[in-house]
């Protein structure tokens, strides 16, 4: 396979942080492998279904500390789309250095905005958790935006997959107590959901079981306190791209 990264976007810069709007088109692609090097890739057919992933989260979301930005969930889907008959059109909307309540303070109105102009057939929802431990962000707080977050998107008729993050320095460290506690209440919220149309992927828990599965420490795959590097971000995608396809087979993401 081959990485084929075309990017039309727009970067606005904030004070208060940097707005990613990037576009990806069906032609990218990914090897799902924890191997480094770029492979080549095929554009879709003309058989191929496609359907538009709307992304939102933080600065791991996006890619942050990955070569080209190109993160654990642009590269689970890139594989998807290699893998199987549909092809997926990538559209970030991450916000970097926001946390899980800022859509619905600081930058109200843009995820209306964006499921309307998109009207993306999945959501993926994968939060860092660490801007929400850091500015103390109550568990009950975040599991409400959360909630509101999910059920628009249910509204205009997408899937929501709700994707907990990578490992990263922080962790074992600083957050070892917060985090955890921010990746039950995604749980807790899809649960509360119990929608066949909104799933949880646990990436955070596989890749903590996976570095003491394979005896490692988080070092390796670290490209500094708060994000993974490429080596983390290729591991996290390989997590997520596997449950995908254990989940869906090789057919479309679709609701209920």
């Amino acid at each position: 396979m081959t990485r084929f990264f075309t990017i039309l976007g727009l970067v606005l810069v904030s004070a208060m942080g940097l707005v990613y709007w990037t576009d990806r088109p069906v032609t990218t692609a990914v090897d799902p492998s924890p191997a480094m090097a770029a492979t080549a890739s095929a554009a879709p057919t003309s058989s191929s279904a496609v359907e538009r992933v709307m992304v939102i989260g933080g600065s791991v979301a996006h890619g942050w500390k990955a070569v080209h930005n190109d993160g654990y969930l642009q590269r689970a889907f890139q594989a998807m789309s290699d893998d199987t008959k549909t092809q997926y059109v990538y559209y970030d909307r991450t916000i970097v250095g926001a946390d899980g309540s800022q859509l619905a303070t600081l930058y109200k109105g843009r995820y209306s905005a964006w499921l309307a102009a998109i009207r993306p057939q999945v959501v993926v929802i994968s939060w860092g958790l660490l801007n929400d431990a850091y500015t103390k962000v109550a568990q009950a707080a975040f599991r409400n935006h959360l909630l509101k977050e999910t059920r628009q998107a249910l509204a205009e008729h997408a899937i929501v997959l709700i994707v907990t993050p990578p490992v990263t320095k922080a962790t074992y460290t600083e957050f070892r107590v917060q985090e955890p506690q921010y990746v039950q209440s995604e749980m807790d919220v899809v649960k509360r959901m119990d929608s066949p149309n909104v799933i949880l992927f646990n990436v955070f828990d596989q890749m903590k079981a996976y570095l003491v599965n394979h005896h490692q420490t988080y070092v390796p795959y670290m490209g500094d306190g708060w994000h993974p590097n490429t080596a983390g971000h290729i591991l996290a995608g390989t997590l997520l791209y596997q449950d995908l396809r254990a989940r869906f087979g090789v057919h479309p993401i679709a609701p209920h």
